[in-house]
């Protein structure tokens, strides 16, 4: 791959907040999970697990008990916005390892993945954890990193330069979701060659 069409492909892949109807299927998902599964793990320690959904009321259920979008006062995802699945990404605490660095590069992966079968995704840390755990009936030792939403887009998303240090996402008069980026001048601090 050239680093052009990497860039590109990053550039494109946003997190995304309105998705149209599309069915998605377990093997879609476990596609992208096996993205995450070769990946980078701290130590080599490999601690995540995912649980894939595509039943229509665990989405919902999971969508509705979500925050979505906080930086958006005005707006709520609608019924008709909801993602179509949703890869739930775990914590195995009785394997030693640093999960966190290990779901940032999983999810990267897989965000990633999702935008090359133009696919959309949005990370939620907000996912409901209590629910989580009720609806999947999980043992103590696993804990909820992260709920992967996933679906087709239904949303223009554009990357933005940041204006008076403000990074808070919002939706332009065209109704274009704006995603404020620093400057790369302002997170190279020193160059020594």
């Amino acid at each position: 791959m050239k680093f052009e069409n990497l860039k590109e492909l990053i550039q494109k892949s946003r997190c995304t907040r309105r998705f149209k109807p599309k069915e998605i299927s377990i093997k879609e998902l476990e596609e992208l999970v096996d993205l995450a599964r070769v990946t980078s793990s701290a130590k080599n320690m490999q601690p995540l697990k995912y649980i894939l959904v595509t039943k229509k009321e665990f989405v919902k259920q999971l969508s509705q008990t979500a925050l979505w979008a906080t930086h958006l006062t005005n707006w709520t995802q609608s019924e008709e916005e909801r993602p179509s699945a949703y890869i739930i990404m775990l914590n195995d605490k009785t394997i030693d390892g640093f999960a966190m660095f290990d779901a940032g590069v999983s999810f990267e992966a897989i965000s990633l993945g999702a935008k090359a079968k133009e696919l959309s995704v949005c990370a939620l840390a907000s996912i409901n954890k209590e629910v989580c755990k009720e609806l999947f009936n999980l043992p103590e030792h696993l804990e909820v990193l992260i709920g992967i939403a996933i679906g087709e887009a239904k949303e223009k998303i554009k990357l933005v330069k940041v204006e008076n240090n403000n990074t808070n996402y919002y939706r332009d008069e065209e109704d274009i979701h704006c995603v404020p980026k620093r400057d790369l001048e302002e997170l190279i601090i020193g160059k020594y060659k």
